[in-house]
């Protein structure tokens, strides 16, 4: 492109703005909103129709659901510490069992040498660590999962006991 096609194209946009400038200023400002020529008015509002039982009903539910769960919390207080501790031993032996079956280090291998089950396998172990950091720092609050901590503490401690109690007798 030559410079005169340029500088025409450039002094055409110019005058092109300033005529449009121009325009919005001469051009009569327009009211806001039209008033119809039909005269017609908005229609009155639908009458409220307040349903106080279904309310009532909801609000005693939902006393009810509290009542119910301090009454859960109150009777279930020992399973709290039991799920602690249940969760963090858990835990543990699944970094261990992560520790135990890692992938082989492909850090110092060549990228020609890798197959693709190298690089999914230690994409996936990354993965798994990340997930149980994630919830080994960031335990769930809800009462109802502590709880289930908590029971799973007990059947772990009845399945020790019973393993215990074989191998006692086994000797």
């Amino acid at each position: 492109m030559s410079d005169s096609v340029g500088m025409a194209v450039l002094c055409l946009g110019a005058v092109l703005f300033v005529v449009m400038v121009v325009g919005l200023l001469i051009a009569p400002p327009s009211p806001s909103t039209y008033e119809s020529p039909l005269k017609l008015k908005p229609s009155p509002p639908a009458p409220v129709v307040a349903e106080p039982d279904v309310l009532e009903q909801l609000e005693r539910l939902g006393e009810a659901g509290q009542v119910q769960a301090a009454k859960d919390a109150k009777n279930r207080r020992w399973l709290r510490p039991l799920g602690f501790v249940t969760r963090l031993l858990t835990y543990a032996a699944l970094f261990l069992l992560m520790y135990i079956w890692a992938p082989a280090d492909i850090s110092k291998t060549p990228l020609a040498k890798l197959t693709l089950s190298d690089i999914a396998g230690t994409i996936f172990f990354v993965g798994i660590g990340i997930m149980l950091i994630r919830a080994l720092f960031d335990p769930s609050d809800d009462d109802q999962i502590r709880d289930a901590w908590g029971w799973f503490g007990v059947v772990l401690l009845g399945v020790i006991g019973v393993g215990t109690l074989y191998l006692y007798n086994a000797r």
